[in-house]
């Protein structure tokens, strides 16, 4: 069984938000702007956390030139919302 998760990082939050699937032995961390959302598949062999940083981080991921990827909303989202 599988669950689909979607996480949005309000617009006004000024917080980045980082995300960290773990499944066996590898990890897949990213960093969710204000603004940015992210759809996760969580597994009985795979888990996520979410945590906040501070502002600050977001210019240090500016200044080391990261790209951060972002998926757009769910379709029952759009439908709904818009």
């Amino acid at each position: 069984m599988t669950t689909l998760i979607f996480i949005e990082n309000v617009l006004g939050s000024g917080q980045m938000v980082k995300l960290t699937e773990d499944f066996g032995d590898h990890s897949i961390t990213r960093d969710l702007k204000p603004g940015e959302n992210a759809r996760l598949v969580v597994s009985p062999f795979k888990s996520i956390s979410v945590e906040e940083l501070p502002i600050g981080a977001i210019v240090a991921a500016a200044n080391e030139g990261r790209r951060v990827a972002s998926f757009p909303p769910p379709r029952s989202l759009a439908r709904r919302c818009g």
